[in-house]
């Protein structure tokens, strides 16, 4: 019961123990406790406690502190960290007791007055040079810890530490600023001893006076006010103490507007153009030139003012047109950037006008070629007085009339032309003139006159014979006519021919009775004797020089090798549908003529029909079918030699039944196919496999997939208990073939398995001669109901 009730509450009963834990009682309550023992006739007197007992937890002095550390020593001072008692002693800490032992003496003395609350805490008033050992105790309310681990002895001497130097984060990629506004650069230094400072300007040492005490520099600190275009480059802070020197630099850009362009010049003047160039301001301004505004201003009148010619120019060049031939202008250029647009650039004066003038005459021209419709001007090129010629203008005249016609429609950029369709008869003359960028110059004297008609002369000479083919008495030639017919047409031509060791020319025929063509047949030749041959083309003017003459050729029979060219589009490969009629044509080239057979698979192909004359010979095969795949060969021979020419024929049908049908996995509702691929595919990729059922009274096959990928599949949707027979086909591009199909009948139930063993056999009641036993069903059944149990 709590101290300050009456009545008792039953905390243990019942139980045969002579010690009981009580729970849940209150922090800080008192409580009176009793107790008493009952047996079989009931309870004896209680005993009770004399004095009340307080709920709470026994106190005792804390655990000492962990994980003392010192930190920063220096000549006078050094800062120790540690971490609070693994156990407070189950009261709060109220502070920590620092303690300090010097090299040599054997009393800890105390660095602290009061309890230090944190978990660190600097001693200071060290002697320099002196070495140390300090320890911490934790205090709370029952008292003093035992000392934590020492540390090692400490020296108290200044650190070693070269300086170190960081620009602040926003100036790590540069700064940039508008002219006017303040630049501000601030660095992080440390070092031991703290460093001397330096602020540089392009490697040059920054003092206020030099920039107009616009400059203001304190120790880790950098203004300029009012900055201006001249304070942009590379800022550099240099830090430096007796241990080393560090640096860091930021790239300062201060926006302005860009300088004037520079180099302003004229180039290609015209009368009414010119092409304005500059070169960009030597100074951008610290920003990209976005583009540049030029001007114009007419210098010839002085109350006129600037005309914008372009604001939006990319590049430092610029055609200007629509110029007043004569007048005197002034141009000027603006740069612009983002910030805005600078000072201009202003050229000197500029006059619109042409440098050069019009070409010089060219000289008399001369005719020739002269036809009874055209005649060829030719000319030599004048003087072009500055600009480069263009072209040329030509015009005609007859003799008897006064009005001189335009030949070209067009500049003629050639120093010839022909001029056609002049009237056969008539005498013409010609003239021409030049033509540059400042217009068309004088005319030339006029040709002299040439009347247009067709000159006759002998034609030229025909191309050298070629032997076309040849017996042991004859010698067929060909050539091709002369390039020119002389202005008449060929009337035919003369074949001579030269003996072997003669140096005599002798017409195979006379001028009256000419080979009309360009090819002949010379007959009554000696059989192995060598002859030279050669031709002469005849026209009204007469006949031409000789062609270039055959080397000697021997009169003999041609003996040529056999060749067998097929008429088919793959020469060495070819497929055909089945049912279809295969025909290999093939052309038979070879003297003497040869004899040619065909053979399939080195086998004669007594099956196929042959159709063959001398030049040509067609195997042909109606209604082929697989069989027929395979390579078939064509040999020719005669006296030369023999060929053979091969062709493989792939016949295209839909692929055999698939091979070696299995059913396995059969369940109530599915059942597994598995088969192997065709043994002959059709001559195409197997695209996939119609699977069909059908059940044992039923006639019709149902499918079950239309195109399976693979060469197993699972049937699903059985009904329980259904006999089926199920059928595969191959399928290719040219249709579904026979199928394989299953011997025995499928029936769609699940295989059945011993059950699993009985479980949670126990033993009930046991007397001297019987025993109760009792168990639970097996998990599982094996597939079909358990009948009944065995016991052993």
């Amino acid at each position: 019961r709590e101290a300050g009730r009456r009545t008792y509450i039953p905390v243990m009963s019942g139980e045969n123990k002579l010690s009981w834990q009580v729970k849940d009682l209150i922090p800080n309550s008192e409580y009176y406790f009793r107790v008493k023992a009952v047996n079989k006739i009931g309870g004896g007197e209680y005993l009770e406690l004399r004095n009340p007992i307080i709920a709470e937890d026994p106190k005792q002095p804390p655990d000492p502190p962990v994980d003392l550390e010192v930190h920063n020593p220096t000549s006078k001072s050094v800062t120790l960290t540690w971490k609070p008692p693994l156990f407070d002693g189950g009261s709060k800490i109220m502070g920590y007791i620092i303690e300090k032992l010097a090299k040599g003496k054997e009393r800890w003395e105390r660095c602290n007055d009061y309890l230090v609350p944190l978990l660190t805490y600097p001693v200071k008033g060290l002697e320099e040079g002196k070495e140390y050992q300090f320890r911490v105790r934790a205090e709370n309310a029952a008292g003093i810890s035992e000392p934590s681990r020492i540390t090692p002895f400490v020296k108290a001497v200044d650190p070693i530490e070269a300086p170190k130097v960081f620009l602040a984060a926003n100036l790590q990629s540069g700064l940039e600023v508008k002219r006017g506004d303040e630049i501000i650069l601030e660095a992080h230094i440390s070092g031991s001893p703290y460093p001397s400072i330096t602020w540089l300007r392009n490697d040059e040492v920054v003092r206020p006076e030099e920039i107009k005490k616009r400059v203001t520099t304190y120790t880790r600190k950098k203004k300029v006010r009012d900055s201006i275009r001249a304070d942009h480059g590379t800022f550099t802070i240099k830090v430096e103490n007796d241990h080393g020197v560090a640096k860091a630099s930021c790239e300062v850009n201060v926006l302005d507007t860009p300088g004037p362009p520079v180099n302003f010049v004229f180039e290609d003047m015209r009368k009414n153009s010119v092409i304005c160039k500059w070169e960009p301001p030597l100074d951008d301004g610290g920003s990209e030139i976005l583009n540049y505004v030029l001007e114009k201003k007419d210098n010839t009148k002085a109350e006129m003012g600037w005309v914008t010619v372009s604001s939006t120019l990319r590049h430092c060049k610029f055609h200007v047109t629509k110029l007043i031939e004569g007048k005197e202008y002034l141009f000027r250029v603006f740069a612009e950037n983002r910030v805005g647009s600078g000072p201009p650039c202003v050229s000197k004066p500029m006059t619109a006008k042409d440098p050069f003038s019009p070409p010089d005459p060219p000289n008399k021209p001369d005719v020739q070629d002269v036809t009874s419709n055209s005649m060829v001007v030719k000319w030599n090129e004048p003087k072009d007085n500055g600009s480069p010629i263009i072209g040329y203008w030509i015009e005609k005249r007859e003799i008897n009339s006064t009005h001189w016609a335009r030949v070209n429609r067009n500049l003629v950029n050639a120093l010839e032309i022909k001029v056609e369709g002049l009237l056969e008869g008539l005498t013409y003359i010609f003239r021409v003139c030049a033509e540059n960028a400042a217009g068309p110059g004088k005319f030339s004297p006029p040709s002299d006159p040439k009347t247009a008609q067709d000159p006759i002369i002998v034609p030229g000479p025909p191309s050298c014979p070629e032997v076309k083919d040849k017996t042991k008495s004859s010698v067929a030639l060909a050539w091709k006519p002369p390039q020119k017919d002389g202005g008449s047409p060929i009337k035919g031509y003369i074949v001579e021919m030269q003996d072997e060791g003669s140096t005599d020319w002798k017409k195979v025929n006379e001028g009256d009775k000419l080979f009309p063509t360009c090819e002949c047949v010379i007959p009554n030749l000696k059989e192995l004797r060598k002859y030279r041959f050669r031709v002469k083309a005849v026209n009204a003017a007469g006949e031409s020089e000789p062609s270039p003459a055959t080397s000697e050729i021997p009169v003999q029979d041609i003996l040529e090798e056999p060749e067998i060219f097929l008429d088919i589009g793959a020469q060495d490969f070819l497929s055909c549908r089945a049912g279809t009629t295969i025909k290999i044509p093939a052309v038979i080239k070879g003297r003497p003529v040869p004899k040619t057979f065909w053979e399939f698979e080195g086998k004669a192909k007594t099956t196929a029909k042959v159709e063959a004359t001398d030049t040509r010979s067609v195997i042909i095969i109606p209604e082929c079918n697989r069989s027929h795949s395979g390579r078939y060969s064509i040999t020719a021979k005669n006296k030369a030699g023999q060929k053979t020419v091969h062709i493989r024929v792939n016949v295209l049908d839909v692929p055999g039944p698939p091979k070696d049908l299995k059913v396995s996995d059969i369940t109530r509702g599915s059942c597994k196919l598995s088969w192997k691929m065709p043994d002959d595919d059709g001559g195409d990729r197997i695209r996939g496999y119609v699977i069909e059922k059908r059940t044992i009274d039923g006639k019709a096959w149902t499918k079950v997939n239309a195109n399976c990928g693979s060469t197993s599949f699972v049937v699903p949707d059985l009904i329980s208990g259904q006999e089926y027979f199920f059928r595969v086909r191959a399928e290719n591009r040219f249709g579904v073939g026979p199928p394989a199909e299953t011997i025995q009948r499928t029936t769609a139930r699940d295989p059945i398995h011993p059950p699993d063993p009985p479980i949670k056999l126990k033993i009930g009641l046991v007397t001297k001669n019987t025993v109760s036993l009792t168990w639970k069903p097996p998990k599982n059944d094996g597939g079909a109901p358990v009948t009944h149990y065995n016991v052993e």
